[in-house]
C-alpha cells in the first residue's frame, strides 16, 4: 500500500507553516482539534504526491520533544493490521483513535523503531 499522507511535528508551528508557504506554496487550514493543527494542502490537487499535516512536538507526546515526520499509509482494517504490526515484532506507539468524520488512526513503529501511521477510512467514524 502506498503512503497516503504525512504528518509534521514541529518546535514552532507559525515559523514552519510561514517556511513550507513560502518555499513551496503550501496552504494550511486549521482543523477543529483541541490543540492547534493544520491540514495541508501540499500543491494543486492534480499534481501527484500526498498532502499532510502539522502540529507542534508539545502535543505530541509519541515525539519526544524533537521535531518528527509520520508517513500514514491506508488500510483495509485498522484492528486487522495493528495485529499484525505486533506479530511482526512492531509496536502500537499510539493506540487507535477515531478522527471524527474522517476515519480510525494509530501510529505503530517497526522492530527498529521508525514510526509511521495507519489509517483506516470511514466517513462515519464519530
Amino acid at each position: 500500500m502506498k503512503p497516503a499522507y504525512f504528518d509534521l511535528s514541529v518546535e514552532n508551528l507559525k515559523e514552519t507553516r510561514q517556511f513550507f508557504e513560502n518555499v513551496f506554496g503550501w496552504h494550511f487550514e486549521k482543523m477543529p482539534l483541541p490543540f492547534e493543527y493544520f491540514r495541508i494542502q501540499a500543491g494543486d490537487s492534480e499534481e501527484p504526491g500526498i498532502d499532510g499535516g502539522i502540529g507542534e512536538v508539545k502535543d505530541m507526546p509519541f515525539s519526544d520533544g524533537k521535531p518528527l515526520c509520520v508517513v500514514t499509509i491506508p488500510v483495509v482494517n485498522l484492528d486487522k493490521s495493528i495485529a499484525k504490526v505486533t506479530e511482526s515484532s512492531g509496536g502500537v506507539v499510539e493506540p487507535k483513535v477515531t478522527i471524527s468524520g474522517i476515519g480510525w488512526y494509530a501510529t505503530c513503529a517497526e522492530p527498529g523503531g521508525l514510526m509511521f501511521g495507519i489509517m483506516q477510512t470511514d466517513p462515519e467514524a464519530r
